[in-house]
């Protein structure tokens, strides 16, 4: 193993995986996050729409 790899595989060891709960819930949010963005596509002003746009953002950085 080349030094990177060995430090790559180290780094994600530490990182705790999700549940299936977890990703069941990352999933949805990103799922209301393309309805939402399809919504302001449209033209919606919707304060909710720019936030779940937002939180899907957020769901899709965790996965």
């Amino acid at each position: 193993m080349t030094d990177s790899v060995g430090l790559y595989l180290s780094e994600i060891g530490t990182v705790p995986l999700l549940t299936a709960e977890e990703e069941r819930q990352l999933s949805r949010r990103i799922e209301a996050g393309r309805h939402a963005a399809e919504a302001i596509a449209d033209g919606s002003t919707d304060a909710a729409d720019r936030r779940a746009v937002r939180e899907a953002a957020r769901a899709k950085d965790r996965f």
